[in-house]
C-alpha cells in the first residue's frame, strides 16, 4: 500500500506514519498544498497513492480544500470509484458540533474519520476497514 499522512502537526503527522509505514510505503507532508502536489506527481507517475490520512484544520489550505481538490482530479481524470483515493478524516476536535459540520462540509467524500485523541489501535483498524493489510 502507497499511503500519504497529511498533518500540520509534525508529531501527529510521524506517529500516523510510523504505523501505517507497517502497511507499506508511507510519505508525510505538512500542509494541504504540498500534499495536493504530491498526489497529482502520484497519478502522472502511474503509482497513485491508495490512502491519505487528512487532518481536517491545517493553516492556508485545510483538508477540505485539499479533498475537494483531489476529488475533482478524480472525476477529471476518470478514475473509477474503486481506484479513487481512500481518505481517513482526522481531528483533534472530539465533539459531537464540530464532527457534524466537518460531515457536512465534505458531504460524505472520504471514507472514514478518527479523532487524534482515540486509541492507535482504533486508527488501525479503520485502516482496515478500508481494506489494507499489513505487509510482510
Amino acid at each position: 500500500m502507497k499511503s500519504i499522512v497529511v498533518d500540520d502537526d509534525k508529531i501527529c503527522g510521524n506517529i500516523f506514519k510510523t504505523e501505517l509505514s507497517k502497511f507499506g510505503q508511507c510519505d508525510f507532508v505538512d500542509n494541504g498544498k504540498t500534499a495536493l502536489e504530491a498526489y497529482q506527481q502520484s497519478i502522472e507517475q502511474g503509482a497513485p497513492y491508495q490512502l491519505m490520512v487528512l487532518d481536517i484544520i491545517m493553516p492556508d489550505m485545510d483538508g477540505g480544500e485539499v479533498l475537494r481538490s483531489i476529488r475533482r482530479i478524480e472525476s477529471e481524470k476518470n478514475i473509477w470509484e474503486m481506484d479513487r483515493l481512500r481518505v481517513v478524516i482526522t481531528t483533534a476536535y472530539d465533539d459531537w458540533y464540530n464532527r457534524k459540520i466537518i460531515i457536512s462540509k465534505l458531504n460524505c467524500i472520504y471514507e472514514n474519520y478518527f479523532i487524534k485523541s482515540s486509541d492507535m489501535n482504533e486508527f488501525l483498524d479503520k485502516v482496515h476497514e478500508l481494506g489494507f493489510v499489513l505487509e510482510d
